[in-house]
């Protein structure tokens, strides 16, 4: 039998061991609550991880959208929103916009005109022009006929505008084909349109938009093209792909008539660019010789004549290249990087007319030169494609928004230079 303080003793250690047993057990099954709830939630769909997309436009559904939005609220990520909008009034009635607002950087996408980009800002640097154009003109009122051939410029106006598809350059007569100033591309809207949003590896949008340039007993090229832009970057990316859609071969021309005005062109602009060998266009544009062909000294008053000098880049080991236009103080540049093996060659058009009159730069890299078809098809600059065959194009533009991001592009074109630039006299076409 137990005395009374031995009893106590026992007591009291069994108690110690069931105190100490509970306090095992609670953490034990604090430890199981902890990671099946972290389980839990790691197993849940993270709204910021997941991709979303829309469509907005589809013709074989017969399906149209006319105003719609989303923002990074709905569909994650940080500060971004896009708007699909139909414009009203005047001969830009029915035209419909995509606004883009990617936290650094906002453009315009234009599906009725094309799948071109209307404008864009980064911060307070706009990238665009003042054409006296001030509506984006539905394609209904466009006679690309007029003007012989040029009716193409009654509603030209945008910052990146294609020359295409079949063909780009001056109004002619190739064989049985009446061929208007660049083309037509610009003038048909999309067939299909959507808009997704991409969380990872890093969060972008990607718009795609599907353009036909058919016609009966003619042409069959289909454009499908995706603009992305990633958030918070201020840069949008161009990768196109054009397919001849019939089953014979067929000529294919693409032009990327990238265009700016003030604050980045004025007296003091410079284009930038690697350039191995560059040509007056015409005898026009090789008047006054070469000295000075990649300056900017305008605007200029009536009887200045435009110019458009015609280069091909050295390229890197993956066949990018470079082009920058640099403001008249060099505080602000936008950069353009594209593909050689989709867009061999380039085209400075340097129209410094008066303010009011048009006063633009382009910089135009494409499957060729601006020239007439039958010159360039001459000159081997005419891609022919196979029924079947894709034609695969890659372009970035970037706007740059201090002296630092210009001079850090400057030193990735010469890096880029291998030679001094060959300045040829003779013009590449008539």
């Amino acid at each position: 039998m137990l005395t009374s303080k031995a009893w106590k003793a026992a007591n009291s250690q069994n108690n110690r061991e069931i105190r100490k047993n509970w306090g095992t057990a609670m953490r034990h099954l604090w430890a199981i609550i902890t990671l099946t709830f972290c389980a839990a939630v790691l197993s849940l769909p993270s709204r910021a991880a997941v991709d979303h997309t829309k469509i907005l436009i589809d013709s074989t559904t017969n399906l149209t959208t006319a105003d719609w939005h989303v923002s990074s609220a709905e569909w994650g990520g940080v500060a971004w929103r896009v708007a699909l909008r139909t414009l009203h009034g005047g001969r830009q009635e029915g035209v419909q916009v995509i606004d883009v607002d990617n936290g650094a950087m906002s453009f315009m996408i234009v599906p009725t005109r094309g799948f071109e980009v209307w404008k864009a800002n980064v911060g307070k640097l706009r990238l665009g022009w003042d054409a006296p154009v001030k509506e984006i003109i539905h394609p209904s009122y466009i006679r690309l006929s007029d003007d012989g051939g040029a009716g193409w410029r009654s509603g030209f106006g945008g910052l990146m505008v294609r020359g295409g598809l079949a063909s780009f350059g001056s109004p002619t007569q190739d064989q049985d084909q009446q061929l208007t100033l660049h083309g037509h591309v610009d003038y048909l809207p999309a067939s299909r349109v959507s808009v997704r949003y991409e969380a990872a590896p890093f969060p972008r949008l990607i718009f795609r938009g599907v353009v036909d340039d058919f016609q009966t007993f003619g042409p069959q090229l289909e454009l499908v093209s995706e603009i992305s832009t990633t958030i918070g970057k201020p840069e949008i990316v161009f990768d196109d792909e054009v397919t001849n859609m019939s089953d014979t071969p067929q000529d294919m021309e693409l032009l990327y008539h990238t265009n700016f005005g003030t604050p980045l062109l004025g007296a003091g602009a410079q284009f930038l660019a690697p350039v191995k060998q560059v040509a007056p266009m015409n005898p026009l544009s090789a008047a006054g010789g070469l000295a000075d062909w990649n300056r900017y000294s305008g605007p200029h008053g009536p009887g200045y004549a435009a110019k458009v000098f015609n280069m091909q880049l050295y390229a890197d080991a993956a066949g990018l290249t470079k082009a920058m236009l640099k403001a008249p103080d060099g505080q602000d540049g936008v950069l353009i990087t594209f593909d050689t093996h989709g867009l061999p060659y380039m085209s400075l058009w340097k129209n410094e007319v008066t303010a009011k009159s048009g006063y633009v730069t382009g910089l135009e890299p494409g499957t060729g030169f601006p020239n007439a078809r039958p010159v360039e098809r001459a000159a081997g600059r005419v891609p022919r494609l196979k029924g079947g065959q894709s034609y695969h194009v890659h372009l970035a533009i970037e706007g740059l928004t201090d002296k630092t991001q210009v001079a850090a592009a400057e030193k990735a074109i010469q890096a880029l230079a291998k030679t001094p630039p060959v300045l040829q006299k003779k013009p590449t076409g008539p």
